[in-house]
C-alpha cells in the first residue's frame, strides 16, 4: 500500500521531535563529567584564540579535544559578550556546561534527519521511517548525544561524509564532491578517528572510476582533480578550526613525546625541513594520542583514561581484539542486533554486484573497515563510544529489510518487526533518563555487568546525581565509607575496581564479596555482614 507523503513527513518530525525532547530531559538529570569539562575548556580556549595543546608537568594539557566543540560554548560567549565583567563559580560553570549540551542534542537531530533521508532514498518511506526508529531508539546513541563531547560530531560526519560520496557516486555533481571535502575537513576538527575516512573516500572516488567508461588516462587526471579539491578543502577547513596557529611548522622543528612520533622523526628525517601545511596542535593531537598509548592506565593526573576491567581482568593496554565485538554483543539492543544480522542474510542471499558498488557500498564497506581497523589496531579501550560512528549506516542498511518484505509480500513479517521494536523500546525504556549504563537482555542479572564491563560501557561519573537521589530514598546504605563498616554499602565502579589505584574502598575489595544488588550496573551494594 503506497504511504501518503504527509503521513510519512509528519509520523518522521514527531519522532524527532519527541527524541529531541527526551535527550533534552536527560541532560537535566546527568551530572557533568571530568571529560565534558576537559572539553568545554578546551571549546572556550578555541573563542579565545589559545588552540594549542601543552605539555605541562609531564603531561598533555587536552587530549582528544578539537575545535568543533567551541560551539557548544557559544551560549557562554555571548553572555560574555553581553556582559564583559561576568565571572562564574565552580557550580555556575557546571550549569554552562550543562547547558551546551543542547547543541549536541542538535548535531543528533541533524544526523536523524540524514539517517531518514538516506534510508528513505536507497529502500523508501517505510524504510525510513524504520531506519530512524532504530536510531532513535538506540541507547548508546542516546547517550554519547547528550554529552558535550566531539563523539556527536563524529557520528554526524561520518555519515554525511559517506552520504555525498553516495551521492556523487550516482551523479558526478560537483557540488557533492565539495560537501564530502567540507565534511571531510569538519571532520579533522571534531575527532581524530575521522582520518580514516580519507582512504575510505579514496576507495569509493577509485571505485567510482574504474566503473566509468573513461580511458585510464582521462581517469587518471580526473582523481587527481578530485583528490586536489578535497585536500584543498580539508586543509583550509583544518587550519580555519584551529586558527592557523604555527601553520607551515617544519617537520624537524616539532618537539615530540611520544616515542612513536620520535621514531618518526628519526626515520623520516630527509623531510626534517619540510614545512606541514597543518597547524601544530593538529599534529600535536596525534602526538598526543601516541603518547597516551604509550602510558599505563590508572597513573591519576598522567594517564589519559583509568584502568579497568574486561571479562574479570584488568585491562594493561594490551590488545584485546575481541572488545569491540563483545561490546556489541552486550551493548546493543537485541532487536537491532537480529535486524541488522537478518538484513545481511537476506541481502546476501540476493546479492548483486553492480547494485551493491551503486548503493550498499558506501554503508556496509566503511562501517566493516572501521570496525576491524578497530579491533586489530586500537588498545586504548573507552567502550563502544569509540565505534559508534558506524552505527548509523547500519541502521540505514537496516531498512533493506523492510524493502525485501515489502517486495516479497511478507506482510506479517511487519508485525514481527513491530513487536521486536516494541520489546526494543521497552528494552531501553527501563534505562530511562540514563542511558549509558544500557547492555541488553544477555546479561541477565544487572549487577553483574561490571563483571562484564569494569569501564566506560557502564560508568562514566555521569550518574552521580541520580545515585544521590537514591541514597536519599534509602539512609540505610552508607556510600563508600573509607574503613570497615557494617550494613548496606554502595560504591561506584570506579573506586570498587580502583580504576586509579587510590585504594579508596580497599577493605571492601579485601573482604572479596559479592554484591547483592546495583544501581544502574555503574554503583554496587554490597551486605558487609
Amino acid at each position: 500500500m503506497k504511504q501518503h507523503p504527509k503521513y510519512y513527513y509528519t509520523v518522521s518530525i514527531l519522532i524527532i521531535i519527541v527524541y529531541a525532547l527526551c535527550n533534552f530531559y536527560c541532560t537535566t538529570r546527568l551530572s557533568v563529567t571530568g571529560d565534558e569539562s576537559n572539553y568545554y575548556n578546551y571549546g572556550t580556549n578555541i573563542l579565545k584564540f589559545h588552540p594549542q595543546k601543552d605539555f605541562i608537568n609531564g603531561v598533555y594539557e587536552y587530549t582528544s579535544q578539537m575545535p568543533i566543540i567551541a560551539i557548544n560554548t557559544l551560549p557562554r560567549a555571548f553572555s560574555q559578550l553581553l556582559n564583559p565583567g561576568l565571572k562564574h563559580n565552580q557550580f555556575e560553570t557546571l550549569e554552562d556546561v550543562t547547558q551546551s549540551r543542547l547543541f549536541s542534542i542538535i548535531i543528533a537531530v541533524l544526523l536523524a534527519w540524514y539517517i531518514l533521508l538516506w534510508s528513505t532514498k536507497l529502500y523508501g518511506k517505510k524504510a525510513g521511517v524504520f531506519s530512524l526508529l532504530l536510531y532513535v531508539l538506540c541507547p548508546n546513541m542516546l547517550a554519547h548525544s547528550q554529552m558535550v563531547s566531539t563523539d556527536v560530531y563524529s557520528f554526524l560526519l561520518c555519515t554525511a561524509t559517506f552520504y555525498h560520496a553516495w551521492q556523487y557516486s550516482r551523479s558526478g555533481n560537483i557540488i557533492q564532491l565539495l560537501l564530502v571535502a567540507l565534511m571531510l575537513g569538519i571532520g579533522q576538527i571534531s575527532k581524530q578517528s575521522l582520518l580514516l575516512l580519507y582512504p575510505l573516500v579514496l576507495i569509493f572516488l577509485v571505485v567510482r572510476l574504474y566503473y566509468s567508461n573513461l580511458k585510464w588516462k582521462d581517469s587518471f587526471f580526473k582523481l587527481v582533480k578530485e583528490l586536489s579539491i578535497i585536500a584543498v578543502v580539508s586543509l583550509f577547513v583544518i587550519n580555519c578550526g584551529f586558527l592557523f596557529y604555527k601553520s607551515g611548522k617544519t617537520f624537524g622543528q616539532y618537539h615530540f613525546y611520544s616515542a612513536k612520533f620520535i621514531n618518526y622523526q628519526k626515520q623520516f628525517s630527509f623531510i626534517n625541513n619540510l614545512p606541514l601545511p597543518v597547524p601544530e596542535p593538529y599534529i600535536a593531537g596525534f602526538d598526543n594520542v601516541a603518547f597516551n598509548l604509550e602510558l599505563p592506565p590508572g597513573i591519576d593526573g598522567v594517564s589519559a583514561y583509568g584502568a579497568s576491567y574486561f571479562l574479570g581482568e584488568r585491562i594493561t593496554g594490551k590488545l584485546i581484539i575481541s572488545y569491540y565485538t563483545i561490546c556489541c554483543l552486550y551493548k546493543l539492543p537485541i532487536s537491532f542486533l537480529f535486524f541488522l544480522l537478518t538484513s545481511l542474510v537476506l541481502f546476501f542471499k540476493k546479492f548483486d554486484k553492480p547494485a551493491f558498488i551503486k548503493n550498499e557500498l558506501f554503508l556496509l564497506f566503511p562501517a566493516a573497515a572501521i570496525f576491524l581497523c578497530f579491533s586489530f589496531l586500537n588498545s586504548m579501550y573507552l567502550g563502544i563510544r569509540n565505534i559508534l560512528f558506524i552505527l548509523p549506516l547500519l541502521f540505514i542498511f537496516c531498512g533493506y529489510l523492510i524493502k525485501y518484505l515489502s517486495d516479497q509480500g511478507i506482510r506479517f513479517a511487519y508485525w514481527i518487526a513491530g513487536i521486536l521494536l516494541l520489546y526494543q523500546f521497552v528494552s531501553v525504556a527501563t534505562y530511562f533518563p540514563h542511558f549509558l549504563p544500557y547492555t541488553n537482555e544477555f546479561i541477565y542479572n544487572k549487577k553483574n555487568a561490571y563483571k562484564i564491563f569494569g569501564d566506560a560501557n557502564i560508568y562514566f561519573q555521569e550518574g552521580a546525581i541520580l545515585a544521590k537521589e537514591y541514597l536519599l530514598k534509602h539512609p540505610e546504605i552508607q556510600y563508600e565509607p573509607t574503613k570497615l563498616v557494617h550494613g548496606k554499602v554502595m560504591v561506584s565502579l570506579e573506586n570498587y575496581l580502583d580504576f586509579w589505584y587510590e585504594g579508596k574502598v580497599q577493605w571492601l575489595i579485601n573482604l572479596k564479596l559479592e554484591p547483592i544488588d546495583h544501581f544502574h550496573s555503574g554503583y554496587l551494594i554490597f551486605q558487609v555482614p
